[in-house]
């Protein structure tokens, strides 16, 4: 595998959209109803935020509209946790399964959307993240009334990096006047330099 069309960060072998096997996907697929289709960059600043502050051993993680993976395949390569990435998006599926294997991981996959997760099951989490989810204005209700009731149900903490889309910070307004919330800056200069905003709410 040529190392040409891999981005090798803390610890795992991300794909680029140039590498042979993404490309093969592209080719075989009509299209992505969520734009799953691609790494999307504010990972990389939820990946370096977890690896400065890790979750706590033995947890159960919900990535939600998680894509390839990536920050949840970070924690279950490098940390004692459990999760579960969920995506709208069927059409993502192959990538992260392909992303998963290269990297010798089995984090589990499902498709679906974060409003149909009940109660019941929220509470099985101590933690919930998710990157670049917040990009419609038709989002942010949806997602604020999904972290009330996490947050109702007992989750620790969640995690929302973005680079700063005006939906987010309609989502951060809201969040600041109603939960527990902080924003949190992160500027990275690897693999790119840039900087990204992280939504960070707790229940304790």
């Amino acid at each position: 595998m040529s190392e040409q069309h891999i981005i090798n960060h803390c610890g795992l072998k991300i794909l680029r959209s140039t590498h042979p096997e993404v490309r093969k996907i592209k080719r075989l697929q009509q299209g992505h109803s969520a734009h799953g289709n691609k790494v999307w960059r504010s990972s990389f600043a939820l990946i370096d935020y977890l690896e400065t502050y890790p979750f706590k051993a033995k947890s159960k993680v919900l990535e939600i509209g998680c894509g390839w993976g990536l920050s949840g395949l970070f924690l279950t390569k490098n940390q004692d946790v459990n999760v579960t990435g969920i995506d709208i998006d069927s059409s993502v599926q192959p990538y992260f399964d392909l992303q998963n294997s290269i990297n010798n991981c089995t984090m589990e996959f499902q498709v679906r959307n974060f409003e149909s997760i009940n109660e019941d099951e929220l509470a099985s989490y101590q933690y919930i993240i998710g990157s670049d989810i917040c990009f419609w204005d038709e989002m942010t209700d949806p997602l604020f009334n999904f972290i009330q009731r996490a947050i109702k149900t007992g989750v620790k903490r969640i995690l929302i990096a973005d680079p700063g889309r005006p939906p987010f910070w309609q989502l951060a307004d809201i969040c600041t006047e109603n939960l527990k919330s902080e924003i949190i800056s992160r500027r990275l200069y690897k693999p790119w330099k840039s900087e990204k905003y992280i939504l960070a709410l707790s229940s304790e």
